[in-house]
């Protein structure tokens, strides 16, 4: 992925995980509300197999569940937004148990 998908991929994940409007975030972040939007079109239609971010706090009527990769021999890294600023970088995607514990651990550290 080049540098520059990375970006607006990086800003998308934490749209995503902070459970966010994409508008709120970006007159916070100081981004153009449509560039945003065109590049969740441009890499939702480019397919990408990379793993998508998971909320890391749960949130009302949210579970971590399971995901399957069909290519088991390949190792997946994910990316994990704790919080703006803060990314937690794995070698594979972990379990939902694995990240329910986090999730809690990290709700815990916020109060």
């Amino acid at each position: 992925m080049s540098k520059g998908m990375q970006y607006w991929s990086d800003h998308l994940a934490a749209i995503a995980a902070e459970g966010v409007q994409t508008k709120a975030y970006a007159e916070r972040e100081g981004l153009s509300v449509s560039a945003l939007y065109y590049w969740r079109k441009r890499l939702k239609a480019q397919g990408s197999t990379q793993a998508r971010a998971l909320p890391v706090m749960p949130q009302a009527g949210r579970q971590f569940v399971p995901v399957q990769i069909s290519d088991t021999s390949a190792c997946v890294p994910c990316s994990l937004i704790l919080a703006p600023g803060v990314r937690l970088e794995l070698a594979q995607l972990p379990s939902a148990q694995w990240l329910a514990a986090l999730g809690a651990a990290v709700s815990r550290q916020v109060r």
